[in-house]
């Protein structure tokens, strides 16, 4: 079996910071959402992987992936181009997957056991969950415990049950895709192709998740996931050097980076070759590699690579790679994409 991780997407809604590149490829807890991803599907014991890809910069992708071997995976690469749906980046995968696949959505995080989610029978499975904002997701309609309606993203929502962006197909999957029409959305949903597979007949399971998961479309939700994943794996490790500093709780400091003179209070995740000079970084913030906080304070925040932070203090804010934030005496709360200068 193969897993299909969807890359593509404009991520409209994280915009600065897709402006220069994918929704997928932005840190949370120190890594790509979408290597959360390829993580759990190895981990999950899958190890041929096919990513496809979109038209927003798809070369930093496979620059970033390679051929997956540094992941402990294989990886070939699929080019979906100007989004057409779900639906339709699912078809590009056609010539290159088995029988049976899974597909996950490289933007979401579902915390789930795969592997039994994997061993599903009939023509496909989906995973669902609670929400209370149906209209943002595509919704099912179970009845006598089937799967009988799919509508995506409803504008009057008729179920409270949304699809979180792992699925499970066989091969029948794709002529029901050949037959479809574009939505009024102008895409081939993938709502759409599972409602054909139903109402030929077929057999289409599903599973509840229960607890915690998240699409990361919104500055909040990249926050969000980024507390959890923090409170959740993070593990105390300090590799880097810490002078005349108080590290207290699960801290990861990776190599090369320096704290002089800081309090740094976890959960916190620093990345390599970094420096926290004079500052105080508290729970709940990511801080990526070749970064610079200096009489600072940061709190539940992202900070991404290569990122200069002087004089000001953060809380809930989202700095993209490549960035400057100086000279500020109040909390801020900042959203800011790459390569940017903000002077406070």
């Amino acid at each position: 079996m193969e897993a299909v991780i969807l890359h593509g997407g404009q991520g409209t809604r994280l915009r600065p910071l897709t402006h220069t590149g994918p929704k997928q490829l932005i840190k949370v807890a120190g890594k790509p959402v979408s290597q959360w991803v390829l993580e759990q599907i190895r981990d999950s014991g899958i190890r041929d992987v096919v990513i496809v890809l979109g038209d927003n910069t798809p070369k930093r992708v496979v620059d970033y992936y390679g051929d997956g071997s540094k992941f402990g995976v294989n990886i070939t690469y699929v080019y979906q181009g100007k989004a057409r749906g779900l639906a339709d980046a699912v078809y590009k995968v056609k010539d290159v997957v088995s029988k049976k696949f899974l597909v996950y959505l490289g933007d979401n995080l579902v915390p789930y056991d795969l592997r039994k989610f994997m061993s599903f029978k009939g023509s496909a499975s989906i995973l669902l969950a609670k929400v209370d904002n149906p209209n943002r997701f595509g919704v099912a309609v179970i009845k006598e415990n089937k799967v009988v309606k799919l509508v995506e993203k409803p504008k009057e929502p008729i179920s409270d049950l949304a699809l979180v962006g792992v699925y499970a197909f066989t091969d029948e999957i794709f002529e029901v895709i050949e037959s479809l029409r574009p939505s009024w959305r102008g895409e081939l949903e993938i709502t759409d192709a599972i409602q054909g597979l139903i109402d030929e007949g077929k057999e289409v399971n599903y599973e509840i998740v229960q607890g915690w998961w998240k699409d990361t479309g919104t500055p909040r939700d990249i926050l969000e996931a980024n507390s959890f994943l923090l409170d959740r794996y993070t593990e105390r490790r300090i590799e880097g050097d810490v002078d005349n500093s108080t590290i207290d709780g699960r801290v990861i400091v990776e190599k090369g980076t320096v704290i002089k003179n800081s309090v740094i209070r976890g959960p916190v995740y620093i990345g390599r070759d970094s420096k926290i000079v004079n500052s105080y970084v508290g729970p709940f913030t990511s801080i990526g590699d070749s970064s610079q906080v200096v009489d600072s304070e940061v709190e539940y925040s992202v900070i991404l690579d290569n990122v200069r932070i002087k004089g000001v203090s953060l809380m809930d804010s989202l700095i993209g790679n490549n960035s400057v934030v100086e000279k500020g005496n109040r909390w801020q709360r900042l959203i800011i994409g790459e390569n940017s200068s903000v002077i406070l």
